[in-house]
């Protein structure tokens, strides 16, 4: 059975997540890692663990596993369910393995990460093999920001023509086409709203021109809007046949960057990228992105 903490039994709860990852004064740490913590209720309400003893009806006993998880936040709207902080005694992941399971079934999520950041990697390698039957793949995801304010040059401008309902099948196709995947209903409902409530206008088509085939695409939502807005760059991609092009993939980002600059001249991109794309965070970063070192993860994304 999976349990959350009371507060006082979160320094224990850190002991151990700190052990796992190898920190030689693990209870020292979490003691004064606890002392830093504002609101013990809260943090210690989003620290699971599994509790053999409960199964039995019996008493709280020694948890076998433990993990702190965020859920979505419905006022955001966002969809992904967060975790990081694992742990699991000695070598067998499986109580760990029942824990996420149980999690997943109990919080509601379109998708889930577990952060594997410093973790050693014969752990992280056994948790890429444990989880992997719960659909978690391994990632490494770059952090990137561009202040607007640097827009470079545009050059070529290319149209950008905004989401709109009864082209949705359409904008559907062509980005799976583009991407070479198949694009399920949700997949797609996930990436409306991978940067909070889905922003129609911030989702396009971009054309030569409006009477020709669309050569590219852009997804973003905006998380704040005004002069100093800021948006999350969801995804951005080239059509088929343009995929061996760097300049269009170039003219599509720096369209949008235009864009959003007229709209939040002062205001700020962000954006988290798989290190998948080498070439996307190439060109990212030739533009003025600044790109992130790859933080690794485990990721169950919606089919």
């Amino acid at each position: 059975m999976i349990r959350s903490l009371s507060p006082d039994e979160l320094p224990w709860f850190l002991a151990r997540a700190f052990t796992f990852l190898g920190h030689g004064d693990p209870w020292g740490l979490a003691q004064r890692s606890a002392a830093r913590l504002r609101d013990l209720r809260r943090d210690a309400g989003r620290a699971w663990v599994l509790d053999p003893a409960l199964e039995g009806g019996g008493a709280v006993g020694e948890p076998a596993a433990g993990v702190v998880a965020w859920p979505p936040d419905p006022e955001l709207d966002d969809p992904t369910l967060r975790l990081a902080q694992p742990w699991y005694a000695a070598d067998d992941a499986a109580p760990f393995v029942r824990l996420l399971g149980e999690l997943l079934r109990r919080l509601p999520h379109e998708a889930a990460e577990l952060d594997l950041s410093a973790i050693d990697a014969g752990r992280a390698a056994q948790l890429v093999a444990a989880l992997a039957p719960l659909g978690f793949e391994p990632d490494g995801l770059h952090a990137l920001a561009f202040d607007l304010a640097d827009t470079p040059p545009l050059g070529a401008p290319l149209v950008l023509e905004g989401w709109r309902l009864e082209a949705d099948a359409t904008y559907r196709a062509f980005v799976a086409d583009a991407e070479g995947v198949e694009l399920r209903e949700g997949r797609w409902a996930w990436l409306k709203r991978a940067h909070g409530p889905f922003t129609p206008d911030l989702w396009s088509l971009a054309y030569e021109t409006l009477d020709q085939p669309p050569v590219g695409y852009a997804l973003a939502g905006r998380h704040r809007g005004g002069v100093d807005g800021e948006v999350g760059l969801t995804a951005v991609g080239v059509a088929r046949p343009h995929r061996g092009s760097t300049e269009m993939l170039r003219r599509v980002v720096l369209t949008l960057l235009h864009e959003l600059a007229a709209e939040s001249p002062v205001g700020r991109v962000r954006a988290e990228f798989s290190a998948g794309d080498p070439k996307l965070l190439r060109i990212l970063r030739s533009v003025g992105f600044e790109v992130g070192e790859a933080r690794p993860v485990l990721r169950r994304l919606p089919v």
